[in-house]
């Protein structure tokens, strides 16, 4: 236990690093750019988060499913990453072809097509990114993996404050900043770990590729329509509200997005302790344990944040106030993405990543319709809710589809947390006092704590007895 714990404590370094240096960007910008200007940023964001999503066509899923049972690393690395790089170019020409379009849709106005042609090929270095970062993952090197996703994101705020400062203060100052920061990031990552593609075989494995994709392919059709969930809330936004609005919006969801930092360092440390647990034929007991603890931290982390969400407006400025009542349903974005890396393991462990299509479109119809019907009466507020409800949804349809084919655990708990955790902003929202909504915050604290008092109780009796032991 003690070497997880210090091998998760080393992965959450690169994760913090860089959650922190995304955080200090925030304000950076929002200080500079009204909502308006900050939303064209957003439909820029939005662009690229949909992009990740469709350019690794499941090929990086695949990567790190057959990483442990592969023998020969580099020829893995290598035959993974020759389709999606493939695939990338032909859509690089394809953006270029069509900038012009593709810029009026994104900022309604069709001369920022330079942008588009930046953003074509800055998709080929994020192949290599996140190839390089999951080979480092994968063989738990976690200070390396650290480093490196802190550089790259210290290069891109590094590049958009250098260009804040020496050029006009608008969203495409801060979008050439963003592209050329990252841009720079990967480049110096690859020149870091070129002798992972030194005397890479140069034929092209058909049967290696062919059982990739098998994996793949269904992640990545899953993942695309998990990318227009993703996308959904702020292209309502942009055709039914204002950039304004957006911009408020897109702003909320920076600040949420922080949490992801939990996230991110579970799921870095996690995916590979699953995998290794699973070949060792270690009991469901061992998964169980994990979920609870991860579910009682992020409820935690949660209750902590709506209790001190005032502060939202010292990080960004009072331009953006209305965000305060806005982000905690967006934070059900990387909560229910954290816990649910804990209930889909029947999934992945038995290859059957098919089930994230009927996940993918259950979540991309509930955010469809929420998004719909609250959009455009109530605005930003409405994405929000919109936004949270589906995540919950996509947790819910991950752990019923996981649990139907593996023998699994009891989520009971998990379900009752999240309903009393989505009834507090609801409340926040239509009483709009602080100490009112502050007091229900605690309460919430105390049914935490009792839902998980047995647990507790084990642990504080372990400590207790090793200083005991100590004395």
């Amino acid at each position: 236990m003690k070497k997880l714990l210090v091998r998760f404590g080393q992965f959450s370094i690169g994760s913090i690093g860089a959650a922190l240096l995304n955080l200090i960007l925030i304000p950076v910008t929002t200080y500079f750019l009204s909502p308006t200007e900050y939303g064209k940023t957003s439909m820029f964001l939005l662009a690229q988060t949909l992009l990740i999503y469709v350019i690794y066509l499941g090929f990086d899923q695949a990567f790190t499913r057959e990483f442990y049972s592969h023998k020969n690393k580099k020829q893995l690395l290598t035959q993974s990453i020759f389709t999606p790089l493939l695939s990338t170019v032909v859509l690089g020409i394809v953006m270029c072809i069509f900038a012009s379009m593709i810029s009026k849709w994104l900022f309604a106005s069709s001369q920022y097509q330079v942008v588009v042609y930046i953003l074509a090929i800055s998709n080929i270095l994020l192949i290599f990114e996140r190839f390089i970062l999951l080979f480092v993952r994968m063989e738990n090197r976690a200070i390396t993996f650290s480093l490196y996703s802190i550089g790259i994101k210290f290069a891109i705020l590094m590049s958009t404050t250098m260009a804040l400062f020496s050029f006009e203060a608008n969203f495409i100052t801060v979008v050439y900043g963003m592209l050329i920061g990252q841009m720079v990031g990967d480049t110096l990552l690859l020149l870091l770990n070129v002798r992972l593609f030194r005397h890479a075989e140069k034929h092209i494995d058909k049967w290696l590729i062919k059982s990739l994709a098998k994996f793949g392919l269904p992640v990545a059709i899953g993942t695309f329509l998990y990318s227009l969930f993703i996308v959904m809330d702020k292209v309502f936004l942009r055709y039914f509200a204002n950039f304004e609005e957006l911009g408020i919006y897109a702003a909320a969801f920076k600040i949420a997005s922080a949490l992801m930092i939990v996230q991110v360092s579970f799921a870095n440390f996690w995916i590979p302790t699953a995998y290794q647990w699973y070949e060792q034929q270690k009991p469901v007991r061992y998964y169980k344990n994990v979920s609870d603890a991860v579910m009682f931290t992020i409820a935690f982390f949660y209750l902590a944040v709506l209790f001190f969400k005032d502060w939202i407006v010292i990080i960004l400025s009072p331009a953006y106030s209305e965000a305060q009542y806005i982000f905690p349903f967006l934070c059900f974005y990387p909560l229910m993405m954290t816990v649910s890396e804990t209930t889909n393991l029947g999934i992945v462990f038995l290859k059957k990543s098919r089930l994230n299509i009927y996940v993918s479109i259950i979540a991309l119809f509930g955010a469809l319709l929420l998004n719909s019907i609250l959009v455009p009466t109530y605005g930003a507020v409405g994405a929000a809710i919109a936004t949270g409800t589906a995540y919950i949804l996509f947790f819910l349809a991950r752990t019923y589809f996981s649990m139907r084919i593996w023998e699994g655990f009891s989520v009971k708990r998990h379900m009752m947390l999240t309903g009393l955790l989505y009834l507090l902003p609801i409340y926040s929202l239509t009483v709009k006092n602080i100490w009112l909504e502050r007091g229900m915050i605690l309460v919430g604290f105390v049914l935490l704590f009792h839902f998980y008092r047995n647990e507790l109780k084990q642990i504080l009796g372990v400590l207790k007895k090793k200083g005991f032991n100590e004395v």
